[in-house]
């Protein structure tokens, strides 16, 4: 029994950094263009470096997938992996089809999806008797 509440734990804890991870990227996708244009020094820095974007979405996605399916295991129900695909699915959208242009738009719309597939998985947790 010690174990699973500690598994419990240790999951709640992730499920949370998942979430805020989420936010941080709704929040970033939301200031970037804004920074750029009021803080062209910062043109040649980081923010003009996409590999570590790539990085943090990849790491991002992989942690909401993880945490999200081991609680449909238990919830059983699909909404919130159905967010996750369709936030992978716009990321996928920009890269493949509308370029860096929309980026704005697309990360902050994939970042909403993610958001919201950890408020739905959340709300099935506490609502299910797992």
């Amino acid at each position: 029994m010690i174990t699973f509440a500690k598994h419990t734990h240790e999951h709640n804890k992730m499920e949370k950094i998942g979430f805020y991870l989420s936010l941080i990227c709704a929040i970033h996708c939301i200031a970037t263009p804004i920074a750029i244009t009021l803080l062209p020094f910062l043109g040649s820095s980081f923010i003009s470096d996409h590999s570590w974007e790539i990085w943090f979405i990849g790491g991002s996605l992989m942690l909401a997938g993880i945490l999200l399916f081991s609680d449909f295991k238990k919830h059983q129900n699909p909404v919130p992996l159905y967010l996750l695909i369709g936030s992978l699915l716009v990321k996928l959208l920009e890269i493949i089809w509308l370029g860096h242009q929309f980026e704005f738009l697309t990360g902050t719309l994939g970042a909403l999806f993610i958001t919201l597939a950890y408020y739905f998985n959340w709300k099935y947790k506490k609502e299910c008797s797992c």
